[in-house]
């Protein structure tokens, strides 16, 4: 039997991974007037202490085309209504999020498909709510999401959520985001286990 070794290109490679054990990647490490960026205790952090604010981490240097992104996320404090998840096929710098897709849930079960469509304005594409599938409270929701093609699917905890057909952006990098609602208190979210996988379309 042969056995074939898996190369950049062959469905389910890893292309990269993350555990936060170490800043070695370049994720973002700093202090704003406005959120937090910091590993801590083997998870990555984003504490956003600004209401009404979407803030973000973006892996640099490093672009993909059809693949998954998945990783392990949890609210480790904050209200439940907080938003947060993964950026997909983005366009980016550590300043300004131009476009991407935004795979995102709340502690209370909403779930969402978005699309950065200039540095300013989001459009929920596809979006749903009061899933099961969701844990609230700080416990680990395993979130994935697919940008294959022309198709970006959406899966919490191994089951599918959404798909949405949607081709304007065909590659870009990854990235971890979190947004307050108003009047929020601060959301303080960790991330962990983040892997991309090659997906062929």
């Amino acid at each position: 039997l042969a056995v074939m070794s898996a190369t950049a290109e062959s469905p389910g490679a890893i292309l990269f991974q993350d555990d936060f054990s170490q800043p070695a990647n370049g994720w973002m490490a700093t202090k704003t007037d406005y959120a937090e960026f910091s590993y801590v205790e083997g998870e990555y952090r984003i504490l956003l202490s600004k209401p009404n604010f979407n803030t973000y981490s973006y892996l640099p240097n490093k672009t993909f085309e059809n693949f998954s992104v998945e990783a392990d996320v949890r609210l480790a404090a904050g209200p439940s209504n907080g938003v947060f998840g993964i950026l997909c096929r983005g366009d980016a710098d550590e300043k300004t999020l131009r476009n991407g897709y935004v795979f995102a849930i709340r502690g209370d079960g909403f779930y969402a498909i978005m699309k950065r469509t200039s540095p300013t304005f989001w459009d929920a594409i596809a979006y749903g709510k009061e899933s099961k599938a969701i844990k609230p409270g700080n416990v680990v929701n395993h979130i994935r999401a697919d940008c294959v093609g022309g198709t970006l699917t959406f899966s919490v905890n191994g089951e599918k959520l959404l798909e949405k057909a949607d081709a304007d952006f065909k590659k870009g990098g990854v990235g971890l985001i979190v947004t307050s609602q108003p009047k929020s208190e601060p959301l303080d979210v960790r991330f962990d286990n983040l892997v991309v996988r090659a997906v062929t379309p």
